[in-house]
C-alpha cells in the first residue's frame, strides 16, 4: 500500500488511529484490535503494532496485560494535570523563545498570530486551527531546545482530544487569538518573563474565564467514564 510522503507506514496508522480516538470512533475503553487495524489498513500486523505504541506512548491507549491495547480512559484530575504541565512547558517555551527566536521567525511568529485573529472574526474554525498549531509550534522550534520541544509537543497531542472543547466557548476564540498577538508581540521585543506569563495565563484552567470550559470538559470526561 503506498505510503504517505515523509512517513512510515506506522506514522500514517498511528495518525489514522489518532484522528478516530479524539473524534471518538474509538471511545474510551474500547480494544484497538491489531488484526482488524492490519485489514483495515492494507497492511501486516507489524507497523501496526508499532502505530499502536507509538499511541500508548503518547498516551492516547494502554496495554492490558493479556488482553491487549486498549483506548486510554482518564480522569478530570489527571486532566487537570496534563493542562498544568502543559502550561508550564509552554510558558518555559515563550521565554526561551524571547532569547534565542530568529527574527525571520519572530516574523513568521506575528503572522500566525494576525492569521489567528483574521479567523477568529471571520468564524474561520478549520483556518483557526491551523494557524493555532503553527504559531505554537513556531515557539517550541523557537526555544531551540529540542528535548523541550519534542516533550511539548508530545503533551499537546494527549491534551488534544479535551483543548477542542475551549474554543466552543462563547468569546473564547477571539479573545485566545488576541493573546496569541500579545505572546509574539512580547516575543519579538526580547521580554521572556511578560511572554512567559502571558502564555502561562493563555494556558492556566484556573483561569475563571475557563468555567464553562471546565463544565463542559467534566461532562466530557464523565461521560467518557460512565
Amino acid at each position: 500500500m503506498p505510503q504517505q510522503e515523509g512517513g512510515s507506514q506506522a506514522e500514517r496508522i498511528s495518525r489514522a488511529i489518532e484522528a478516530d480516538i479524539l473524534n471518538a470512533t474509538y471511545p474510551p475503553g474500547e480494544r484497538l484490535d491489531e488484526r482488524q487495524l492490519a485489514a483495515r489498513f492494507g497492511v501486516s500486523r507489524t507497523p501496526v503494532r508499532e502505530a499502536l505504541n507509538r499511541l500508548v506512548s503518547d498516551g492516547l491507549a494502554e496495554h492490558r496485560a493479556r488482553q491487549g491495547v486498549f483506548v486510554s480512559r482518564i480522569s478530570l484530575a489527571s486532566v487537570f494535570e496534563l493542562f498544568e504541565m502543559l502550561a508550564v512547558m509552554e510558558s518555559a517555551s515563550a521565554r526561551l523563545a524571547a532569547r534565542r527566536m530568529k527574527p525571520a521567525d519572530v516574523a513568521k511568529l506575528l503572522a500566525a498570530a494576525q492569521e489567528t485573529l483574521q479567523a477568529a472574526a471571520d468564524d474561520e474554525a478549520a483556518v483557526y486551527t491551523s494557524a493555532n498549531t503553527r504559531f505554537h509550534e513556531l515557539i517550541y522550534a523557537g526555544s531551540c531546545n529540542r528535548l523541550l520541544e519534542e516533550s511539548v509537543k508530545q503533551l499537546r497531542r494527549r491534551a488534544e482530544p479535551y483543548r477542542g472543547h475551549i474554543h466552543r466557548v462563547a468569546g473564547r476564540r477571539t479573545a485566545t487569538a488576541q493573546e496569541h498577538m500579545a505572546i509574539a508581540e512580547a516575543i519579538r521585543d526580547g521580554k521572556g518573563e511578560l511572554a512567559a506569563d502571558l502564555m502561562f495565563q493563555h494556558l492556566d484552567i484556573h483561569r475563571p474565564e475557563f468555567s464553562d470550559y471546565v463544565f463542559i470538559l467534566s461532562r466530557s470526561v464523565e461521560g467518557a467514564l460512565s
